[in-house]
C-alpha cells in the first residue's frame, strides 16, 4: 500500500487526511513546526492522534517510510520546508507540493527538491478544500505528474495531470486568483462601505436582482465568517500571485489592491473569533467596526 506523509498539517492537510484514510490510503505521519512549540504541541498531537496520524517530532521520522510526501505549509515556507526535508528524501519517493506559490517558488522548491534523488510534483488546488474535501480539483505537473496523478486517482481524488513542465500549473492557479481572491476582497471593501450608511442589506438585495441565480446573502455571510480565518494567509498567497503577474509582463494592480485589503482586515488580528466564526455577514460586520 502506498504511505502518505504529510509537511505541515493544518486545516486543508487534516482534510486531505480525512479523505485518503476512507479511501483506504495510508496516511502514516506528519511532521509540523508546531510540535516545536510548547504551546501547541498537544493540540498538534491530538489532532494527528484523532486522525490516525503518527505526529512525527522531525522530517526525517515523517518522510523515512513514505512513497508520497505532501507539503501543505503556508506559502511563503515552501522553501525552508523543501530544504528541510530534502536531506532526508531518497531516490524513488515523490514530494508534492500543493502550496499556493510562484511558479518560480515552485521551481525552487523543485530544484532543493530533486538534488535528493526523489521527485517534484507540483500541485495547483484548484478551489476551496472544504467542502470538497480530498476530492478537490488540483492541477499537476512535473516529470512524475501523470503516475502520481493514476496513484491518487486511485483513492479518489480528482488530479490531472497538465505535463512535465514545473511552474505551469501554479500558473494557472495564480491567474485564476486574481479572481477569486479579487472577488472576496471587493465584496469584503462594498460591504464595510455600505456599513457606514447602514446599507449593507440594501447592496446584497440589489445584487440578488442583478444576479438572481446567486445567494448573495448566504454567500456573504460564509465568505465574509471564512475571512476571519484566512485573510491573512490569502494576503501573502498574493503577493505570489502579484510576482506571477509581473513575470507575464502585466502590472498586477488588481492583485496588489487584493492583497492590501485582505492584510487589512488580516491585520485587526481576530484570532478570538476563531473558534466561534461570526454565522452572518451582519455579525462579521460589527466585528470590523469594533476593531477597526
Amino acid at each position: 500500500m502506498t504511505k502518505i506523509a504529510f509537511i505541515g498539517f493544518g486545516e486543508a492537510a487534516g482534510l486531505l487526511t480525512d479523505g485518503l484514510t476512507q479511501a483506504g490510503a495510508d496516511v502514516a505521519a506528519t511532521y509540523d513546526i508546531l510540535i516545536d512549540n510548547p504551546e501547541k504541541t498537544e493540540a498538534h498531537k491530538a489532532k494527528a492522534d484523532s486522525k490516525g496520524v503518527a505526529a512525527a517530532a522531525n522530517a526525517e521520522q515523517a518522510v523515512a517510510e513514505a512513497d508520497i510526501i505532501i507539503s501543505a505549509v503556508v506559502s511563503k515556507e515552501i522553501l525552508a520546508a523543501a530544504k528541510n526535508v530534502a536531506a532526508y528524501l531518497k531516490a524513488g519517493q515523490i514530494y508534492m507540493d500543493i502550496n499556493s506559490a510562484s511558479p518560480t517558488a515552485k521551481r525552487e522548491a523543485a530544484e532543493i527538491i530533486e538534488a535528493s534523488g526523489a521527485d517534484f510534483v507540483e500541485a495547483a488546488v484548484m478551489d476551496l478544500v472544504p467542502p470538497h474535501g480530498h476530492k478537490v480539483p488540483m492541477l499537476l505537473a512535473g516529470s512524475k505528474a501523470a503516475e502520481l496523478a493514476d496513484t491518487l486517482s486511485s483513492y479518489g481524488m480528482n488530479v490531472k495531470a497538465i505535463g512535465e513542465k514545473i511552474g505551469n500549473a501554479s500558473s494557472v492557479k495564480m491567474v485564476r486568483s486574481v479572481f477569486m481572491k479579487g472577488f472576496s476582497a471587493i465584496l469584503l471593501e462594498s460591504l464595510i462601505a455600505a456599513r457606514k450608511l447602514n446599507a449593507e442589506d440594501a447592496v446584497l438585495e440589489s445584487l440578488q436582482i442583478t444576479y438572481p441565480e446567486f445567494n448573495w446573502k448566504e454567500f456573504a455571510s460564509t465568505s465574509m465568517s471564512r475571512l476571519i480565518k484566512h485573510a491573512k494567509r490569502q494576503s501573502e498567497e498574493m503577493h505570489s500571485v502579484a510576482v506571477t503577474i509581473e513575470e507575464l509582463g502585466i502590472e498586477p494592480i488588481t492583485a496588489n489592491a487584493t492583497g492590501a485589503r485582505l492584510g487589512w482586515l488580516a491585520d485587526m488580528e481576530l484570532d478570538e473569533f476563531l473558534d466561534e466564526l461570526p454565522d452572518n455577514y451582519g455579525k462579521f460586520l460589527e466585528i470590523v467596526d469594533e476593531h477597526s
